[in-house]
C-alpha cells in the first residue's frame, strides 16, 4: 500500500513524498531488518547486547515452544510484563503466530489482571517470577472462573549480563520460584522453550493479514469507563515510519542509520509499545530497554549508551530536572526528545529547554498528542517550531480537525472545539462494545470517519493545533462552563508550584465549584501562594474559574499510565465530605 507522507524538511503541506508501507505483519516487517543487519545491535538490556540476527533465533525459539505449549492462530495471550526481551521476544512470537497480545500494566492488581484475561478470554499469561508473590494464590485461586490454561513465569534479568542475573537472583529470584504451584497450569519459561526443541513443530509458512485485529490496549480510564481498544498491524506499522519520519529521517532498514531510543516508557502502553519498541526495530535501531525508571538509572544509561531519541510523560522530564544525578550528564547525544501521555506545563517545557542547552543539547523538548484511539501520538511539534506551546501537526497521513462538539460543524482557527483525528492508525473499535465505538468514530459530512476525541482544543493558522482540556472534566459554575486544565495551566506556571490538578466539588447554589489541589516547593508561604493563585485566576479567566476551595497536598494519585489520577481526587473529596456530613 502507498501511503502519502509530507516532506520532513518542511512544512508545506503542498510538497509530499511516496513511501512504500507493504503490506505486511509487524513480525513480517522486522524480518526484513534481520536479514539485512543480523549483526547490528536491536536490543541493550542491564549490560547484554542482543543483535537482530539473536533476536530472531529468541523470536523462533519462542514461536516453537508456543506451538508446543498449544497456542495457535487466534488465540489471545496477555502480558503483565517489564521492559525486558522477553516482553520483545514474545509479543513478535505471537505476533508470527497469528495471536493477539493482551497488554497489561505490570504493576496491576490481581483483581485487574483477572478481569483483564477474562474480558478478554485470553487463554495464556505471561509474568516475571518477582511477581509471583503478588498474583500467583489469586491466579491459582480463580484460574476456573477465567479461560486460562497456562502462565508462563519469566525470569527478570534472564537476558541481562551475568553479574546482573547473579545478583537479580541471590536477592529474590532463588526465593519467589518456589512459590509457583506445581500443575500442569504453570510451566517456566525456560522450560515453555525447552519443549520447543524436543518437540517438531514447524514455524508458520503463510504471510499473516496485517489489517486484522492483533493487539488489545488498555484506556486509560480517567474521563470514561476503561475500554480495550483493538488495533491492528497496519496501525502499528505506520506510526513506525511516522515517527522515523518526525526525527528527519526517512523510513526504512536500509535508510535510516546510527539511532538508538531510551526504551523506559512502559510496552503495556501504545506509546511505549510502538514509539520506544516497534518503530525502532522495524527500522533497524537499538532499542535501551530500561525496566524502571529512577534519576540515578536514567542518569547511567546516557552516560553509557549515548542515545539519540528519547520518550517521556511531563513526569519524567520533571524527575530529570529534580535529579542531583543528572547534574552532570552530557545531554548532547540527543537528536529529539518527545513528551507526550498528558499535558505538558509550558513552564516545565521552559525549564527543560534551558536544561537541554545547558547540558550540551540543540534540541528541544518536542510536545505531542494522541490517544490510545489511534495506538498513541497522531500530531507532534515540529523541529522546526518546537519552542511553540502545543501539541503541533499531524503526523503523516493524519487529518485533524476542530468541530463544535454539539452541531459537529468544523470551527474557524482560533475558535475551541472538540479535538477531531482521522487516518490509518485509527483503530479497529471497542472490544465488545460497538455502541462505544459508533459514538467515538463517526461518519462527518466529508464522508470520511473520524474519531471524536472528547478533548478541546484550537488550530492556528498555520495549521499546529493546540490541546486545552478533556470535554468530560468541563465544571460548570453557575451554569458557565469551566475547564479545570486552563485552571491548572496557570497554577503551573506559578515557580512555587510543582503539580496541581482541579476538578468540580458541589455547591448549594452554584451546583459545582472548583477545587484546586496543589503541591508545592519547600519553604513556600502556602497562605500567601493561595491568595497569588486566586489572583491570577481571576486576572485571566471568568470569575467563574477562581477556585472557591485550595487544598495542599505532598501526593497525587496516580494512573497507571503516571497521570494524575482526577477521579481519584473526585472520590477522596466525595468521601471526606461524607464523612463531614
Amino acid at each position: 500500500m502507498i501511503q502519502q507522507f509530507p516532506n520532513p524538511t518542511i512544512l508545506d503541506e503542498s510538497f509530499r513524498e511516496t513511501f512504500d508501507i507493504p503490506e505486511k505483519t509487524m513480525t513480517e516487517m522486522l524480518e526484513e531488518v534481520w536479514t539485512s543487519r543480523p549483526q547490528e545491535q536491536a536490543i541493550s538490556f542491564l549490560g547484554a547486547r542482543i543483535t537482530y540476527g539473536e533476536l530472531n533465533e529468541r523470536i523462533d525459539a519462542c514461536i516453537r515452544g508456543l506451538a508446543a505449549i498449544g497456542f495457535k492462530k487466534g488465540d489471545v495471550f496477555s502480558f503483565c510484563m517489564p521492559n525486558i526481551p522477553e516482553t520483545v521476544v514474545l509479543f513478535y512470537a505471537v505476533n508470527r503466530i497469528g495471536g493477539i497480545c493482551n497488554m497489561i500494566h505490570p504493576l496491576a492488581p490481581p483483581a485487574v489482571v483477572i478481569d483483564s484475561v477474562t474480558s478478554t478470554k485470553s487463554r495464556f499469561l505471561a509474568f516475571p517470577e518477582l511477581f509471583l508473590p503478588r498474583l500467583a494464590s489469586s491466579l491459582e485461586e480463580k484460574r476456573c472462573t477465567t479461560r486460562l490454561e497456562l502462565m508462563i513465569v519469566v525470569p527478570m534479568a534472564g537476558s541481562g549480563d551475568l553479574v546482573s542475573r547473579i545478583g537479580l537472583w541471590l536477592a529474590k529470584g532463588r526465593k519467589v520460584t518456589k512459590m509457583m504451584p506445581r500443575n500442569k497450569h504453570w510451566i517456566l519459561w525456560k522450560d515453555m522453550i525447552k519443549k520447543g526443541t524436543t518437540r517438531h513443530s514447524v514455524l508458520p509458512s503463510e504471510h499473516g493479514d496485517p489489517h486484522r485485529v492483533s493487539v488489545y490496549l488498555h484506556s486509560g480510564g480517567t474521563t470514561a469507563d476503561p475500554k480495550i481498544i483493538e488495533l491492528s498491524d497496519h496501525n502499528f506499522n505506520v506510526i513506525a515510519y511516522q515517527i522515523i519520519w518526525a526525527v528527519g529521517e526517512q523510513p526504512g532498514c536500509s535508510t535510516v542509520k546510527g539511532h538508538s531510543m531510551v526504551t523506559i516508557l512502559p510496552l503495556f502502553h501504545g506509546f511505549g509499545l510502538c514509539i520506544g519498541m516497534h518503530s525502532m526495530l522495524v527500522n533497524g535501531q537499538c532499542c535501551i530497554l530500561v525496566p524502571q525508571f529512577s534519576p540515578d538509572g536514567l542518569a547511567s544509561v546516557i552516560k553509557k549508551h549515548r542515545p539519540t531519541l528519547m520518550a517521556g510523560v511531563p513526569t519524567l522530564f520533571e524527575g530529570i530536572l529534580n535529579s542531583p544525578a543528572m547534574k552532570d550528564v552530557d545531554f548532547s547525544c540527543f537528536r529529539a526528545i518527545f513528551c507526550g501521555g498528558d499535558t505538558l506545563p509550558p513552564e516545565l517545557k521552559t525549564r527543560f529547554d534551558r536544561f537541554l542547552k545547558e547540558h550540551g543539547s540543540t534540541c528541544k523538548l518536542r510536545e505531542g498528542y494522541g490517544l490510545t484511539e489511534t495506538v498513541t501520538v497522531c500530531s507532534l511539534s515540529h523541529e522546526k517550531t518546537s519552542d511553540r506551546n502545543g501539541i503541533g501537526f499531524p503526523l503523516a497521513c493524519m487529518k485533524m480537525k476542530i468541530i463544535d462538539p454539539v452541531t459537529r460543524v468544523t470551527l474557524s482557527d482560533g475558535e475551541t472545539g472538540e479535538i477531531c483525528v482521522t487516518g490509518p492508525t485509527v483503530m479497529r473499535g471497542y472490544l465488545n462494545d460497538p455502541k462505544a465505538t459508533a459514538n467515538a468514530i463517526r461518519k462527518h459530512d466529508d464522508g470520511q470517519f473520524w474519531v471524536e476525541t472528547g478533548d478541546l482544543g484550537w488550530r492556528d493558522p498555520d495549521g499546529f493545533y493546540h490541546f486545552t482540556s478533556r470535554i468530560k472534566r468541563m465544571i460548570k459554575v453557575s451554569g458557565i462552563p469551566v475547564y479545570p486544565s486552563q485552571v491548572e495551566m496557570l497554577i503551573a506556571e506559578l515557580p512555587e508550584v510543582l503539580q496541581v490538578a482541579a476538578i468540580g466539588i458541589p455547591h448549594p447554589y452554584k451546583m459545582q465549584v472548583v477545587k484546586a489541589f496543589v503541591s508545592v516547593r519547600e519553604g513556600t508561604d502556602k497562605q500567601l501562594l493561595e491568595r497569588k493563585i486566586k489572583e491570577t485566576i481571576r486576572q485571566q479567566l471568568l470569575r467563574y474559574a477562581v477556585p472557591d476551595e485550595i487544598e495542599f497536598i505532598d501526593e497525587f494519585p496516580k494512573t497507571a499510565v503516571g497521570k494524575i489520577d482526577t477521579r481519584k481526587l473526585e472520590a477522596m473529596e466525595q468521601e471526606k465530605r461524607e464523612q463531614n456530613g
